[in-house]
């Protein structure tokens, strides 16, 4: 399977995983004792999906445009699942913090890629 098809299958099942995972109700679960663990879920979230987000896009353009174009598309994507969790789930409703910790993912997804793009001279 080419680089391009593989980078964007797996963007592809994390977005339906993410998608799935924030409409899906979990009552029946067993809940995990961490204190604020969903954030730390909706941190990982966003952090992944911004790298793949930039995995995905950074063949079409130059390398800081990638990264906000990378981040706008995630957070606004974090939004709408969260409007969505408020219009469409008896269960699930939607919470700013949760907003705020995809962002704080998405930022520091950002950052890192950032902070090593001259090691990603290689994805041009």
């Amino acid at each position: 399977m080419p680089r391009k098809k593989l980078l964007f299958s797996i963007l592809l099942f994390w977005v339906i995983l993410i998608t799935i995972l924030s409409l899906v109700s979990f009552r029946k679960m067993p809940k995990i004792s961490v204190e604020n663990s969903d954030k730390y879920v909706h941190f990982t979230f966003y952090f992944v999906l911004t790298i793949l987000l930039f995995l995905n896009i950074i063949v079409k353009s130059n390398f800081y445009k990638t990264i906000f174009i990378s981040i706008l598309i995630a957070v606004f994507y974090g939004i709408i699942i969260e409007g969505m969790q408020e219009a469409f789930t008896s269960t699930r409703r939607a919470e700013w913090g949760d907003v705020v910790f995809n962002s704080l993912g998405s930022l520091t997804a950002a950052l890192l890629l950032y902070l090593n793009r001259k090691r990603l001279n290689f994805l041009k």
